[in-house]
This record gives C-alpha cells, sequence and structure tokens, in this order.
C-alpha cells in the first residue's frame, strides 16, 4: 500500500512541475496585491499571432477566404464573431475566474491603483472535425502598473501554452475555456504568492 501511495505521489510530480511553468513571474513580485481589492483591467492584441499562419491577419484573411467560398457571407460572419468573441466570452471568463481565486475584483472601468494589462500574443485556436479533435491554447504577457506610472510595470507574468477546450465545435468556447482556465490560475498564483 505505501508503495503505491508513493508511485502515485511520484507519477503526479511531473504534472505539478508542468502546472507551475504553465505562468511564471518574470519581473518583480506579486506581494505588492496582497492588500488590494479591486484593479482595473485591460486587454490588447496588437501583437497577436494565430496558429500556424504567424500573424492574426494571415489567420483571418484564409479563414474568411474559406467560409466564404462554400457559402457567400459566411466568411463576413466568421470574421464579426472572431472579433465579437473577445468581449462576449474571452475577457469575462478570464475576469470571473481571477476574481474569483485570487479575491481581486477585476473591473475594464475600475478607477484603482493598479491597472493589469493582458496582452494575447498567441492563440491556437484547435479544431474539432467529430472524430478527431485538439485543444485551444493560448499564450499571454501580463503587465501590471501602478496608475501613477503606466510606464514601468510593477510585475509581469509570463503564460505558456495554456490549453482550452477540445471538443466543442465552437471555436469561441475552445479558445474562452482556455482565458478561463488562465484567469483561474493566474488567480491561484496571485492567492499563493501575495497572501
Amino acid at each position: 500500500m505505501k508503495k503505491l501511495l508513493f508511485l502515485a505521489m511520484f507519477a503526479g510530480a511531473p504534472f505539478i512541475a508542468l502546472q507551475s511553468k504553465a505562468q511564471e513571474v518574470t519581473k518583480g513580485s506579486l506581494v505588492f496585491l496582497k492588500d488590494v481589492s479591486e484593479m482595473k483591467v485591460s486587454f490588447i492584441y496588437d501583437k497577436l499571432r494565430v496558429g500556424e499562419l504567424g500573424k492574426e491577419e494571415n489567420y483571418i484573411k484564409k479563414k474568411k477566404k474559406e467560409k466564404n467560398d462554400k457559402e457567400a457571407g459566411k466568411g463576413d460572419e466568421w470574421e464579426k464573431s472572431w472579433y465579437a468573441d473577445r468581449e462576449k466570452r474571452y475577457h469575462p471568463k478570464f475576469i470571473e475566474l481571477f476574481s474569483k481565486y485570487a479575491e481581486i475584483k477585476l473591473d475594464e472601468g475600475a478607477a484603482s491603483k493598479y491597472v493589469m494589462v493582458v496582452d494575447t500574443r498567441f492563440i491556437e485556436p484547435g479544431y474539432n472535425v467529430g472524430i478527431k479533435s485538439a485543444y485551444a491554447e493560448i499564450e499571454l504577457e501580463i503587465a501590471i502598473y501602478d496608475t501613477a506610472d503606466l510606464k514601468k510595470p510593477v510585475c509581469k507574468i509570463r503564460v505558456d501554452r495554456e490549453k482550452g477546450g477540445k471538443g466543442q465545435f465552437d471555436t469561441g468556447l475552445r479558445i474562452g475555456d482556455a482565458y478561463a482556465k488562465a484567469g483561474k490560475d493566474f488567480g491561484k498564483l496571485v492567492a499563493k504568492k501575495a497572501k
């Protein structure tokens, strides 16, 4: 029995190590968040790369053409949905789960001492074609600034290959799940390092 318990603990060790590397503080410390109860948040996509196509504009151009070639107007609808999912799915999921686990309320309109900037650098949309599917993944760079000095971040956090959904047919749901997981994991990291 003791051997089984030891093996179970040992087998879980690589998973724990991988989990902790998914989110890493690359500058500063999270200790200053100890007494913070609310923070402004903004999301940017300026340097976004998507899948194997690199720049987001390449991905949009390809997907839009594919869908319009199948049915006129479908690609245009898809493009609107691609952008709308940010406000509709990604931001709310990240905000909700970060706020829950860090016990710091994030609000895009808050007037607070600190502002968190969530910069999405990479999205792998994943896919589901019925018999085969792949996870969505995101990579983020998160910086927290004192509103008195928006040029130098107090701290920076890197989020590598945070996995989202796999089974959903809807791309926005798969990617949204990755934002939910990133918010949850970052919230837990803040709760652990700042409290």
